[in-house]
């Protein structure tokens, strides 16, 4: 691996998200996407075993003990996703004006015009006159009639479908629940691994969220919620949702076939704002470099994509086909990082003070069906003195041009708080909890470290200093400004310390 597939520590703020698949879950490759710059690997739960994502967990954790980092695991639901049945013949033409059936009632298996889905209830739930999507949104087609368990369809959009593909109905109200049985089961896998995240697919409602944790907490997993913003009524439900996440996931992929494609910037960008306001990290997703799948370069296209997400707000961006069955899944990695790292060096040559303010005093698709939004989210919330603490901080490291934040935190939200500001100044967050260090990978601008005990101020101070020397990433002169965050044994005491380097 070649010096410059090799990110440095802290020199990259946005943190990279990178699915997992044939092309990348051999413990080589593992190690090679996470030297490339790979702080969060998704285990993709539509596809492969418990027994296959397990061994890819196992082999993820090895990675991160023998590079000495924290790297988050983020496991994805599948959700109420449907998809097609068996196709006679597994593909079939869709001619303009030719007519199908989808019905949950057996089928003739010769005739490839008779489909079933694995939504048994969606004949009954759709109405005359809406159109259903397949294969993302390439063929259309409209509903002609309806009697129990069977519709009637007429092609209105051309193309070809295969078995298995997904099935949209942009705009309907289905019945289906958020978490399926399928889901649920997968909650039992995750009980026995510590994973940072778990990604709830086709949110719809805040509730869907509160009772995915309820299940966790069931289970006794501390697994935060990423919700996936994929749905019409995701949007409307915005502000509710990310009110109660963990995590907030831009999955543009359905979006895309779920809403005018003309109206996903501006979502987009809406969805990224309020998430900053409401201090919860979000990704950007779905086909970011997706030409890389077969190329060693992005288009140009797809690299605007990257810096423009990147500018907009995203902590993550994230890879999918391109790390999980792509011929160049490192490249795909280092070409990210190098075009997040360029976005963040305009910004800093714009706002030389970090770009928080800038993005909460932005007034983004005034007229976007996400709404206003005011809420600071259940995950982000801290303590009056300590939002102080951490604006001050800030300023200080600004003022200063420090070489580095360090932040002493038990729960992770001192460094959230931090990661908010986009100061300039790359943040090193200690804390004694394993599971909130993992999760802190996530965060935009921090490096995390597990610390067994946090101790007072000066010694937090000592170990920066010594690990941070160890790593060539500080020298003599250089300043370093230490937030001591929220400490159980000690929940009224936060600090600012500057010290400058010997």
């Amino acid at each position: 691996m070649s010096d410059s597939q090799v990110e440095p520590i802290g020199k990259v703020r946005t943190k990279i998200v990178a699915t997992l698949g044939p092309a990348s879950r051999d413990p080589a490759m593992l190690r090679k996407l996470a030297e490339a710059g790979v702080d969060v690997f998704r285990l993709n739960f539509s596809h492969g075993s418990h027994e296959e994502h397990t061994a890819t967990f196992r082999a993820i954790q090895e990675v991160a003990r023998e590079l000495g980092r924290q790297i988050a695991i983020l496991q994805d639901l599948c959700g109420p996703k449907i998809r097609l049945g068996a196709i006679a013949g597994d593909v079939v033409s869709c001619d303009l004006d030719s007519e199908f059936v989808l019905t949950s009632n057996p089928v003739d298996p010769a005739n490839p015009r008779e489909l079933t889905c694995t939504y048994k209830e969606l004949p009954d739930d759709l109405e005359v006159g809406q159109t259903v999507l397949f294969a993302d949104g390439t063929v259309g087609m409209a509903v002609l009639e309806k009697k129990p368990a069977w519709v009637r369809m007429k092609v209105t959009l051309p193309g070809r479908i295969r078995s298995n593909q997904g099935i949209n109905v942009p705009g309907a109200a289905l019945s289906v629940s958020a978490l399926t049985e399928k889901d649920l089961a997968d909650l039992e896998w995750t009980a026995r691994h510590e994973v940072s995240y778990v990604g709830l697919s086709f949110v719809r409602h805040a509730a869907d969220v509160t009772r995915l944790r309820s299940e966790l907490e069931a289970r006794g997993s501390r697994a935060r919620i990423v919700a996936k913003i994929e749905k019409p009524q995701a949007v409307a439900n915005l502000e509710s949702i990310v009110a109660e996440a963990d995590g907030v996931m831009v999955a543009r992929g359905d979006l895309g076939v779920e809403i005018d494609v003309a109206k996903v910037p501006a979502v987009q960008k809406r969805i990224i704002e309020i998430c900053h306001k409401a201090r919860v990290p979000v990704i950007t997703a779905t086909q970011m470099l997706n030409s890389m799948e077969s190329s060693s370069r992005p288009t140009r296209a797809e690299a605007s994509d990257v810096f423009n997400a990147v500018l907009d707000g995203s902590d993550a961006v994230m890879l999918s086909g391109e790390t999980a069955i792509g011929e160049y899944p490192v490249e795909a990695v280092s070409i990210m990082s190098q075009i997040a790292h360029e976005a963040e060096n305009l910004v800093f040559s714009r706002f030389g003070d970090g770009f928080g303010d800038w993005l909460l005093s932005s007034d983004t698709c005034r007229n976007c069906p996400c709404g206003p939004s005011s809420t600071v989210s259940r995950a982000g919330q801290v303590l009056p003195i300590t939002e102080a603490v951490v604006e001050s901080a800030s300023r200080v490291a600004s003022k200063l041009r420090a070489a580095l934040m360090v932040v002493a935190t038990h729960s992770g939200r001192t460094a959230l708080a931090l990661s908010k500001q986009r100061g300039a100044t790359p943040t090193l967050a200690l804390t004694d909890d394993a599971e909130v260090a993992q999760a802190m990978a996530l965060y935009w601008g921090v490096t995390p470290l597990h610390v067994p005990e946090l101790f007072d101020t000066g010694q937090v101070l000592a170990f920066a200093d010594e690990w941070c020397r160890e790593r060539d990433l500080i020298k003599t002169g250089d300043r370093l400004v230490v937030v001591r965050g929220v400490i159980p044994d000690n929940p009224s005491h936060n600090a600012i310390l500057v010290h400058e380097v010997e």
